[in-house]
């Protein structure tokens, strides 16, 4: 869970799109925000964050967009407001998330707008969204993506035990062993959508309800968000990024605070790319110099400005690179189709 750290001071524009949720029987309209744009893009990068996170809380997301309307980049980008956003994540699923986000996809694929190709980029437990789209897409029928960008993946079960540890020196994982049994009984007795009680987690974790079901996923060994933990058995790497289909830029930061120091980020991202098919993980990819989990500051507490230009520059250069990819299979599909 993130603390609480003010958007950016300058008022800027966003444009609201209003569209069908992916529940039919749903009362709520879904939304999504589009930022500024200097004329209709094919391409659309879709921003979810992490944690506690919801649209316009990340900063380098506005730098992202900005850099777009200085440049001759042809995507736009997007951040959908999600019912687990700001402090209903406690509340929330992978699996509703990744069912919301269709249905964006499915809104900007409408004749009205005319997008092309869509790629999705998590920060935090955003990338456990991905991660969920990626490995449960077509059993879910989601719509398709063309790709995904992680920046800042980290293993909140790992996190969440630093937390616990902090709290009691020498106690933290008995104490988050205690908690996710708790949280499993609540599950059998059919209780999973209840609060969990507030003795059995971290202070940190008190601001917002969570109930069984997210902390048992959360906390828990092989929980739906456990994606990134380095204790992770090779079988399950490999059951994990070997279902991933589609080109992938992995970008965790160098200083991420959320990572214990015993976790060699490097060698972790060697082994998920060893699993995975050739070429799915850009080599593009490495670690965000610098920066800290949020792309906000660095070393000395000073603005993240050079890691964040840094940033940019990557997602820029994996979206051209794929635009690129795309016009060669439009060229063969073309010549194909000749025949």
């Amino acid at each position: 869970m993130e603390p609480f750290r003010p958007a950016p001071i300058q008022p800027y524009r966003v444009q609201v799109h209003n569209y069908p949720p992916h529940d039919p029987e749903s009362s709520r309209v879904a939304q999504a925000y589009e930022y500024e744009t200097n004329g209709h893009k094919r391409t659309a990068l879709i921003f979810v964050g992490g944690l506690g996170d919801g649209p316009h809380g990340i900063p380098y997301v506005k730098m992202i967009a900005d850099s777009v309307m200085v440049g001759e980049s042809d995507y736009a980008v997007y951040e959908p407001r999600l019912s687990s956003a700001f402090s209903a994540w406690g509340y929330g699923s992978l699996y509703n998330d990744v069912k919301e986000i269709s249905a964006l996809v499915k809104y900007l694929r409408t004749k009205t707008f005319r997008v092309d190709r869509i790629v999705l980029m998590g920060h935090s437990t955003g990338c456990q969204d991905c991660m969920y789209y990626a490995t449960h897409g077509d059993e879910m029928g989601l719509e398709k993506v063309d790709g995904f960008i992680l920046q800042g993946p980290v293993s909140d079960r790992e996190a969440i035990l630093a937390v616990f540890e902090e709290e009691s020196p020498g106690k933290g994982q008995a104490r988050m062993d205690l908690s996710v049994r708790v949280a499993q009984k609540m599950i059998s007795e059919g209780t999973a959508h209840d609060c969990m009680p507030r003795e059995w987690l971290p202070k940190e974790f008190w601001a917002s309800p969570v109930s069984a079901y997210r902390w048992n996923s959360l906390a828990s060994f092989g929980g739906d968000d456990d994606y990134f933990s380095s204790d992770l058995p090779d079988e399950k790497l490999a059951e994990i990024w070997g279902k991933v289909s589609k080109p992938t830029l992995i970008l965790p930061s160098e200083n991420d605070e959320h990572v214990p120091e015993w976790i060699d980020v490097v060698d972790m991202l060697d082994r998920w790319k060893s699993f995975c098919k050739e070429d799915i993980i850009s080599s593009l990819s490495g670690l965000i110099p610098e920066a800290d989990h949020r792309v906000e500051y660095g070393p000395a507490g000073e603005p993240a400005d050079r890691a964040q230009s840094w940033l940019c520059d990557r997602v820029h250069a994996f979206l051209n690179q794929l635009e690129q990819q795309w016009q060669k299979e439009d060229i063969n599909a073309a010549t194909e189709s000749q025949y």
